[in-house]
């Protein structure tokens, strides 16, 4: 019997950390409205600011803004006085979205296999869940990696990144599973954005904790996959959050991992690749204090 765990919290529970961001408004000495945003998470995330009544305020970037709250208190939007005499009002609405569509690194990182270095795996290209529901292909639609591997392995980290999310108390029942939503899982956030979101772990394995910064090769987990008719893997998913006319979406998007002979590759179903972590990848995105305390550690 194959089986497919979809529950309907699992919906919920993807929304639940954007009610911690809470935006505020006061006045500065020259009447001017400050919008401020406390964000009690480890990690930035977007907003959109609607502007919805005025009165004598000028809003510096047009009626609906743009911002990015980082983890703390900080100011997100101004409104200027336009009249010193005149009183003043503002309503506004607030849209949170999870990450920093802002950030991006100078250059390309590509990620490290999220398995311990020497174990060869397999690699596989996911598409929707819908092609396994109903049992056909109707649905091409990129959504991440699916990496197989013989014997039970260490998951490691793919990239310097903070670990923003944990699920690890998950024990699937029975066998030959296709896909279930209640699998535990890693994510972790990179600077550039991009958040890695690593599934299919053991239970109670996880090795580290939420607001840890981790690096290449680090021990995250224990692999599973056991109880899967594939087999043992782990699914890799890339995101980002992204602005275009809409607003802003959070966009899957394409992996690319680090090759000893071709530096950033794509790789294409049923790649066979063995995962390395070699010392110019582990400290690529190391700040100068963290690189002096990995060498001194080394």
């Amino acid at each position: 019997m194959r089986f497919f765990l979809i529950p309907l919290f699992s919906v919920i529970f993807s929304f639940s950390a954007f009610s911690q961001v809470n935006t505020t408004s006061e006045y500065d000495k020259d009447g001017n409205v400050l919008i401020y945003a406390e964000n009690p998470d480890v990690i930035p995330y977007s907003l959109k600011i609607e502007f919805k009544s005025l009165t004598n305020l000028i809003p510096s970037s047009g009626m609906a803004s743009f911002a990015v709250a980082s983890p703390g208190r900080s100011q997100v939007a101004k409104l200027r006085k336009q009249d010193p005499n005149q009183s003043t009002t503002v309503k506004f609405a607030t849209t949170i979205y999870k990450g920093n569509f802002l950030a991006k690194n100078k250059e390309e990182i590509p990620s490290l296999l999220p398995v311990d270095k020497g174990v060869e795996v397999t690699v596989y290209n996911m598409t929707h869940l819908e092609n396994s529901l109903k049992f056909e292909k109707t649905n091409e639609s990129y959504v991440g990696i699916s990496i197989h591997f013989e014997s039970p392995t260490l998951i490691c980290a793919p990239r310097k990144g903070v670990v923003s999310q944990i699920k690890e108390d998950e024990e699937l029942k029975g066998t030959s599973y296709t896909f279930s939503a209640l699998d535990n899982f890693i994510e972790l956030y990179h600077e550039d954005g991009t958040f890695t979101k690593l599934v299919v772990l053991k239970a109670g394995s996880v090795k580290v904790k939420i607001g840890e910064t981790v690096f290449p090769g680090d021990v995250l987990a224990e692999s599973s996959g056991e109880k899967y008719e594939s087999g043992r893997h782990v699914r890799m998913i890339q995101t980002r959050l992204e602005k275009n006319n809409e607003g802003l979406t959070m966009k899957t998007i394409q992996t690319k991992f680090y090759d000893e002979s071709l530096g950033s590759i794509v790789t294409e179903t049923g790649t066979k690749i063995t995962a390395v972590h070699p010392g110019a990848m582990v400290t690529k995105e190391m700040s100068k204090k963290e690189l002096k305390k990995h060498q001194e550690s080394n």
